[in-house]
């Protein structure tokens, strides 16, 4: 998802790998995943469409309240791109380790290429089942464009139209090109101040949530999908958890010229930071506003437990999240949001055809989002960047190392 940490250092200094917090990733992604393919299962559909996904009818209800409550992982994703992105770039004079413009091009080479490609296919093949629906021209020009250049989070309508899973990435170029910013605001502070700040971040990330709730309880409004959609995705309203995670790395002394000391051991406080987790994820019908809540502000504490442990090597997770296999499945992050869309087409297309393959459909969901992604990382994401980043990033700085 992000750069490797053990090959992506913007200078001469060589960071300490730590293999489980890109191994995690791929779990916390595929997590999400799973939310949404529940979530299309769930969604009204006609009556051609009424067995898609129908083999999760069967599913068992320990699994379906995990996958339900996928929308947690968010979380987690936002905080641990804060920190790994502050570990390799933030400069000990509180500044970006490179050129902004540079940063920002690098970042731009791994996202945009694959998704550019695959939102023009769907946008082909979604423009008349749209039409048939109604939405208007204007709707789906305006959203198209945004969705293509990642801007569709700041508009709630905008987010469902064509690609809804990859408002993630939308809010992730957002903080992309705030983070210098961020980096010398929160450079001005003192230790004292920066840990002040840690402790306050889950109630500053709470309160759009909490203005949310209050003016639903005194106006007595219902709420609408725009409305959740602007609470849950609006890029502002995760700066709290990028910040966060990006504190941690000074806070905690966890940089590049500080690495994270390895102190390995068999459980450790994020493993019982897990545990804790996965028994708010295996709690069944959450309803609004407390889902924000746990969301936006409840779960911070844990996950800043948990990604210490795993920089550090601590715990049980830190061993499993740093088993072979475990870091090429992270790296595939990108590409797994990128590709969810694409597969809800090959997922519409084949019940149409094939009614009878509804049971089986999510195997099909599963297989075709991970062969996708693998494929595409490797094959295409990876090395698209790396062509991009020598034919027109390093050839204008050739003096840079990164």
């Amino acid at each position: 998802m992000e750069d490797t940490l053990q090959n992506s250092q913007p200078d001469s200094t060589r960071a300490h790998h730590m293999p489980a917090l890109t191994g995690v990733r791929f779990f916390a992604v595929f997590h999400i995943f799973l939310f949404h393919m529940f979530a299309w299962y769930w969604a009204p559909k006609p009556d051609e469409l009424k067995n898609m996904l129908i083999g999760l009818a069967d599913a068992p209800l320990t699994l379906v309240k995990f996958a339900s409550n996928g929308w947690m992982s968010t979380s987690f994703f936002f905080l641990l791109s804060g920190f790994i992105l502050a570990y390799l770039y933030w400069d000990e004079d509180g500044r970006l380790a490179m050129p902004r413009q540079r940063f920002w091009a690098m970042r731009a080479a791994r996202i945009y290429p694959v998704h550019l490609l695959v939102i023009a296919i769907i946008i082909a093949v979604r423009t008349p089942l749209h039409l048939e629906d109604g939405l208007s021209i204007g709707t789906l020009v305006s959203s198209g464009i945004a969705t293509a250049a990642l801007l569709q989070a700041w508009v709630p309508s905008w987010v469902p139209v064509w690609s809804w899973p990859t408002w993630t990435l939308s809010v992730l170029v957002f903080l992309y090109l705030t983070m210098p910013w961020l980096m010398r605001a929160l450079s001005q502070l003192s230790r004292r101040q920066m840990i002040a700040a840690l402790i306050a971040m889950p109630f500053i990330s709470s309160i759009p949530t909490a203005a949310y709730a209050i003016w639903l309880n005194t106006s007595g409004a219902e709420t609408t999908q725009n409305l959740d959609i602007l609470i849950a995705n609006n890029p502002v309203f995760w700066i709290p958890y990028f910040a966060t995670g990006m504190l941690m790395t000074r806070v905690f002394a966890i940089n590049r010229f500080q690495p994270a000391r390895q102190t390995p051991s068999w459980f450790s406080w994020g493993d019982a930071a897990v545990i804790a987790i996965l028994a708010v994820a295996l709690t069944q019908f959450i309803d609004q506003p407390w889902k924000f809540f746990i969301r936006q502000g409840l779960l911070m504490p844990f996950f800043i437990v948990i990604v210490l442990d795993l920089a550090r090597g601590r715990g049980l997770l830190s061993k499993v999240f740093s088993l072979p296999g475990t870091g090429f499945l992270g790296e595939t992050g990108f590409s797994i949001f990128i590709w969810q869309s694409f597969v809800v087409l090959i997922m519409y297309f084949t019940i149409l055809t094939m009614p009878d393959i509804g049971p089986y459909q999510h195997w099909i969901a599963i297989g075709s989002v991970l062969l996708l992604s693998i494929a595409s990382t490797y094959l295409l994401e990876k090395p698209m960047a790396r062509w991009i980043r020598r034919r027109f990033i390093d050839a204008k700085t050739p003096e840079a190392s990164t």
